[in-house]
């Protein structure tokens, strides 16, 4: 019984400690600027996907650490001393500027590695045009658009147009035998959104992730965004 009510007080403490972070993090990031009102914690529970106690728990500290004040019957908003305070999520003395160099900070770094000239970018999610049947693409455009002259003007389902959905069910279970429809895939606009989707879908504020190294860095961003642990 003890060792089952440690585990539980454990679990806990590591989603408070993760909705502490999360917060932190949105501010540091400028999500939330100075005087800028946070989220209800109704509306961050749901964000977070956590119980409204545990984020209340995590707006409590932030308040007691003077990272946020509280405004009587409106809510908690950022303290514009926030540079100037220290942070106490895992109850230890830490100065801000400590904690900055240590979390991940949302920040795009596509622009800084795409001006290294390097032989295999794989910091791009895309393919090598020249493998790409461009005139038969070419001509197969032009077919669309004779026979669906709107097809621009309007947009296709949810999950991705049909006909690609079919044939991509068709190749899986032709190619590799797995047993797929049509109905059970969904196309995405590239692999950032994909990888989003995934990470909502399947993960939680404080979950570990192992990338590969290297890696593609957009997905550093997206995995960081939502404070989860990246090991590389």
């Amino acid at each position: 019984m003890r060792n089952e009510n440690e585990l539980q007080a454990n679990v806990v403490n590591s989603r408070f400690k993760a909705a502490y972070n999360m917060v932190l993090a949105g501010i540091e990031q400028g999500e939330w600027q100075e005087h800028d009102k946070l989220p209800s914690v109704r509306l961050m529970a749901e964000r977070m996907k956590l119980h409204r106690l545990t984020v209340f728990k995590a707006y409590q500290q932030l308040k007691q650490d003077n990272i946020v004040y509280v405004k009587e019957k409106s809510g908690y908003y950022v303290n514009p001393l926030l540079k100037n305070v220290t942070v106490d999520a895992d109850k230890e003395e830490v100065s801000w500027d400590y904690r900055a160099e240590n979390v991940y900070v949302n920040r795009s770094r596509l622009s800084d590695i795409h001006q290294i000239p390097v032989k295999y970018p794989m910091s791009e999610a895309l393919i090598n045009p020249n493998l790409l049947p461009n005139i038969y693409m070419s001509e197969y455009v032009k077919k669309v658009f004779d026979l669906y002259p709107k097809v621009l003007g309007t947009y296709s389902s949810v999950q991705g147009d049909p006909e690609l959905r079919e044939a991509l069910a068709n190749y899986f279970i032709e190619k590799y035998r797995i047993e797929v429809s049509e109905v059970d895939l969904l196309i995405t606009s590239g692999a950032q959104q994909a990888i989003d989707l995934i990470s909502r879908a399947l993960l939680r504020p404080g979950d570990a992730v192992m990338i590969e190294r290297p890696t593609y860095s957009a997905a550093i961003d997206i995995l960081g965004s939502r404070i989860y642990d990246c090991c590389q």
